[in-house]
């Protein structure tokens, strides 16, 4: 399997290191073409460390790229330098051309090298300001040359070049180093840290779900993408971590989490918990969790949609749990849930509000077109399921008081969703105190479906019978909003591309009411465009071409557990 630099990172399991190939423009802004030495530190203010390049004669050369889950391969006609992760703080390097590190130092200040001494060893100690990190350079074989311009307390340019020397062949180690970093004095052997490397990916990939084999090449891409986006803990982080992408989508958010917790539970379980479980570790005693977090910054602003109960329901489908993690999740989970009836139900009406987009997670969709606070029937029925499992667990657990009040509670919500966000039998949003009905045609309405057949079975049908109609099904999926819409985008965000989520939410739905061939036929689309167009953060409804960040691991973690529950 090789990978596109330019849309997927080359990175491993565990490290804030990466490299990626950029040209023409970087999230809008113009870049010089070329393989960047990337970090996904939150603390960063700029991601890009160095342009990495071979040289010859002090001269910058034509190189191609090749790139797998365990090397990266730099090709010239002067000789080729590979790069080999050995663990999550260390990048080898051997070759046989020189090959420069030339960190940024443009509009940043504190960016250069210095000589580093661990006993009889020779380092060169780089600091990244703009990056907030340190490394560590050494070359075992071969020499490290070292170019720049020092200028009172920086560098005006700092370069870090590899070359063969007397050698023949360098073979050198790039350190990530903070305060603590002390010499672990190992000496690498790059051919058994390649083999190894190459035994560690393919362990996670037959960890993931199975998928049928006409699939096989999507669901080795979507394995890669989500095994190179988990972080180690580090800073606020205390758990290992599986980011969403480490382009520059480089955060956990509090729904896009629960969807790779799924991925991981059939044959890791203990990753699973963990990763259903980070956005707790942020609860506020009131019960929130926030919208989003890396390992430098937690961000409360908003937060994201209380799918937590589903997807507990489906761990517990998938893999074993036992009793003290029951206990940790219903105490969690209820106090979540008492933060949406609390604190979200502003009118007191019984229905809880999105006080923004972001706090649906469907940020731009038609349904806030109008000043929110708006009230959608998917959180309603995101809250009624979550209630019913906490019904469930309570039961486990011995609760039996406790479940008989979720059991009411989640009735008199059901109720009350039925009675004032349905009209004719369809749903609706209502906008602002004054209830005004929202004009749109937004997917995000038609999520209650997830509830089954919870729901009447006159609503039932009309929901399933426009899900399955052009108004939002096309040749590639569910689009987020109509594509008969004048709101329509086809790179829209929400407001037309399809997207992982709310994809398996509506199929998990639409299988609970029993519609298996709409599902299946579904679910094929879904991988055949995964297949074509990567694990993309969300798609062009009429094109299936991907859009936006291009290694997105809930994309990757939907397709896996989409082809292995509902085509195996």
């Amino acid at each position: 399997m090789r990978l596109n630099l330019r849309e997927v990172p080359f990175s491993t399991r565990g490290s804030y290191m990466a490299f990626s190939y950029l040209e023409g423009k970087y999230q809008g802004k113009e870049v010089e073409n070329g393989l960047y030495f990337r970090t996904v530190h939150g603390s960063a203010s700029s991601s890009f460390l160095a342009r990495v390049r071979p040289v010859y004669e002090r001269k910058q050369i034509e190189y191609t790229y090749e790139a797998e889950p365990w090397e990266l391969r730099i090709i010239t006609d002067k000789g080729t330098a590979r790069l080999v992760f050995a663990d999550k703080d260390t990048i080898v390097i051997r070759g046989n051309l020189a090959l420069e590190f030339d960190f940024m130092t443009e509009g940043t200040m504190f960016t250069f090298a210095q000589p580093w001494k661990s006993g009889d060893k020779d380092f060169w100690m780089v600091n990244c300001f703009n990056g907030n990190s340190r490394y560590m350079v050494r070359a075992a074989k071969g020499t490290v040359r070292p170019e720049q311009k020092w200028s009172v307390s920086t560098a005006e340019y700092c370069r870090i070049c590899l070359e063969p020397g007397n050698a023949g062949e360098y073979l050198a180690t790039l350190e990530e180093n903070f305060e603590d970093w002390a010499d672990r004095k190992i000496e690498y052997d790059y051919d058994a840290i390649l083999k190894e490397k190459a035994a560690e990916f393919e362990r996670f990939y037959e960890s993931m779900p199975s998928v049928p084999a006409v699939y096989a090449d999507a669901a080795r891409v979507a394995a890669y993408v989500d095994w190179a986006s988990i972080v180690a803990p580090c800073g606020v982080l205390k758990r290992e971590s599986m980011f969403m992408s480490k382009n520059w989508m480089c955060n956990v958010w509090s729904w896009d989490h629960c969807f790779n917790a799924m991925a991981l539970a059939y044959h890791n379980p203990k990753e699973a918990w963990d990763q259903f479980l980070v956005m707790f570790d942020f609860q506020k005693p009131s019960g929130n969790i926030p919208d989003s977090v890396n390992d430098a910054k937690i961000i409360h602003n908003y937060c994201k949609p209380p799918i937590h109960g589903w997807t507990l329901r489906k761990l517990m489908g998938i893999m074993a749990i036992s009793h003290e993690q029951l206990m940790e999740a219903y105490e969690k989970l209820s106090k979540w849930t008492y933060w949406w009836l609390n604190c979200r139900d502003e009118n007191g009406d019984g229905l809880c509000e999105y006080t923004h987009g972001n706090d649906s997670g469907w940020d731009n969709a038609t349904a806030f077109a109008e000043l929110p606070p708006v009230t959608l029937p998917d959180l309603a029925a995101f809250l009624v399921l979550q209630m019913d499992v906490l019904a469930e667990v309570a039961e486990k657990l011995g609760y039996m008081s406790d479940a008989d009040m979720w059991k009411e509670r989640s009735d008199k919500m059901l109720d009350k969703m039925l009675q004032v966000l349905f009209r004719d039998e369809k749903p609706i949003g209502l906008a602002g105190f004054d209830m005004t009905e929202v004009d749109c045609d937004s997917l995000i309405l038609y999520l209650p479906i997830i509830i089954g057949k919870k729901l009447p079975e006159e609503i039932r049908r009309t929901m399933i019978e426009t899900l399955k109609s052009e108004k939002f099904n096309t040749e590639y999926g569910l689009a987020t909003e109509s594509p008969a819409s004048s709101a329509y985008e086809p790179d829209g965000y929400w407001r037309g591309p399809i997207w992982a989520p709310s994809t398996m939410i509506v199929l998990d739905g639409m299988r609970e009411c029993g519609e298996e061939e709409f599902v299946s036929e579904a679910v094929h689309k879904f991988c055949r465009m995964i297949q074509k167009s990567g694990c993309a953060e969300n798609f062009d409804a009429l094109t299936g071409e991907g859009l936006r960040d291009r290694a997105y691991t809930w994309t990757a973690s939907v397709m896996l557990v989409m082809a292995h529950e509902y085509l195996v």
